[in-house]
């Protein structure tokens, strides 16, 4: 066995928000997300012990895929 088959795997932990801060970093209220999570839209949520958190990443992907392109702009390329 290589040293490189010995060598612990890493795992990427996410960088966790709570509701208050991911509302600011998507400038809503976070009464809006609380009802989105009850309509069943908006960012997925990570539930730990009752507590709502949410992965950086995922609100970054989140923003990356409700992102539109102005119509005119699109047209010319």
């Amino acid at each position: 066995m290589s040293a490189q088959e010995r060598r612990p795997r890493v795992i990427q932990f996410p960088q966790l928000v709570d509701s208050a801060e991911a509302a600011v970093l998507l400038h809503r209220p976070a009464t809006t997300l609380k009802r989105w999570r009850y309509e069943g839209v908006g960012p997925d949520w990570i539930e730990l012990e009752g507590r709502v958190m949410y992965d950086v990443a995922v609100l970054l992907d989140y923003v990356r895929q409700n992102t539109r392109i102005a119509s005119v702009r699109a047209a010319g390329e």
